[in-house]
């Protein structure tokens, strides 16, 4: 993990880097981190400044899905350098920093991020949901974190926003949920041994998840699942219809294998060479050689991971399935077009009601509704609503152009702040 602490450096974040090739079982690559400095695009636009823009930039945490294109709207994905995403020259091109969900290594130090100059360490938050507890508690302070980055502590003002990949239903609430790309979510499938199941319909995707393993085309296939902290794993049980409990119990086989971590319990979302080591193992229980195994995935990420502006790559054998029947009746064929490193996303798939999800930023709702804060809301807040010509930084280009090359599309709602707004999230990690 690259972080750089001093008294004139800020803590740098999480990004990914080609730098060496890890297997699977360590599963993100090196961190490359945001290393913007005075002498390039890290300069405050404006009056001359002897300090790199980073020193004052806004801090996000959270969803692994959309962890890779808010690297890219940072300054750098996968040792690809962009754009950074910046305010207004008006007032003062602040920039952005975002932490990854999961650490590039498996020590226990690394599972604890320092966001801003001199601030305490805490526990890395680690999908949509903990993004935005760690976002609620920054903002009530009454402390995030675990035993293992020295305990519960105060983390206030040191998390300004949560990437999500989920959001809410309702409109009101302490946190307002900005929307600025769109997904889509099919299945990922690996088959050790014979050809795999690539297209099935949404009614049997909801008897994978919610019953357990079936013979689908005289094929055998094992349903995995996700972490429980993921907006993936949240939005996926809205897909299959699953509860939770009936979702824990279908993917006992594959949560339950035992390997060594981090492929071990349930599965980081959109990790590809995660499904296979899994598909792996099952290959070689009893009875279980020509299993296939099945699990939620991004197309946005299979998209990004493939063009290799993301890490980590699918890997061999792992594809992403065609949905035949939304469960209207509608055949929405693939998610993705095209060969790597040329994929593309299917806007038909990414834009269905069922089967495609908006992304979201999550800042606090008094952060958006009260006085000042220009600076955040030029680069994420549409003033114009529903109405023509949207007012957000990140609603135009060139940042869409980087949005839809770390695989997403452009939301149509982008900067909406009166459509999605949800209560704090409780617990302390």
């Amino acid at each position: 993990m690259v972080r750089v602490v001093g008294a004139s450096s800020p803590a740098l974040p999480e990004g990914k880097d080609n730098t060496a090739m890890l297997n699977s079982k360590t599963k993100k690559a090196l961190a490359a981190g945001l290393a913007v400095t005075a002498l390039g695009a890290g300069l405050l636009t404006g009056s001359a400044s002897a300090d790199p823009a980073q020193l004052t930039a806004i801090v996000g945490v959270g969803s692994d899905t959309t962890q890779d294109v808010m690297n890219a709207l940072a300054g750098k994905s996968a040792g690809v350098l962009y754009t950074p995403l910046a305010s207004s020259s008006a007032t003062g091109g602040r920039q952005l920093i975002s932490f990854d969900a999961t650490a590039a290594t498996a020590g226990a130090a690394d599972n604890c991020v320092t966001t801003k100059t001199g601030a305490p360490s805490f526990t890395r938050p680690n999908g949509s949901t903990g993004g935005r507890r760690a976002l609620s508690r920054a903002l009530d302070g009454t402390g995030y974190g675990s035993a293992e980055c020295g305990g519960t502590k105060d983390i206030s003002g040191l998390v300004d926003f949560a990437r999500s990949s989920s959001g809410v239903s309702t409109t009101t609430g302490a946190l307002t949920y900005i929307p600025f790309g769109r997904d889509g979510m099919s299945f990922a499938y690996y088959r050790k041994n014979g050809t795999p199941v690539t297209t099935l319909t949404r009614a049997q995707l909801t008897t994978l998840f919610t019953t357990g393993p079936q013979v689908i085309d005289g094929v055998r296939i094992v349903p995995c699942g996700i972490q429980l902290g993921s907006g993936t794993f949240q939005f996926w049980n809205t897909v299959t219809t699953a509860t939770e409990p009936q979702e824990a119990a279908a993917t006992t086989l594959c949560n339950g294998l035992g390997l060594d971590a981090p492929t071990s319990g349930r599965a980081q979302e959109s990790d590809g060479p995660d499904l296979k080591d899994r598909g792996d193992a099952i290959a070689l229980l009893p009875g279980e050689a020509d299993t296939q195994v099945v699990i939620g995935f991004s197309a946005g990420q299979f998209v990004a991971r493939s063009n290799g502006k993301a890490f980590p790559a699918p890997g061999p054998g792992v594809g992403i399935g065609n949905i035949s029947n939304n469960g209207s009746g509608t055949n929405l064929g693939s998610p993705i077009a095209g060969t790597a490193p040329n994929l593309t996303p299917s806007a038909a798939f990414f834009n269905d009601s069922v089967f495609g999800r908006r992304v979201f930023n999550v800042f606090a709702s008094s952060l958006i509704d009260g006085p000042g804060n220009a600076d955040i809301k030029s680069m994420f807040v549409d003033s114009n609503g529903a109405t023509a010509g949207n007012t957000a930084v990140i609603c135009n280009a060139p940042y869409t152009a980087t949005v839809e090359a770390l695989g997403f599309l452009p939301a149509p709602d982008c900067g909406r702040t009166d459509l999605f707004r949800g209560a704090l999230i409780s617990g302390q990690l």
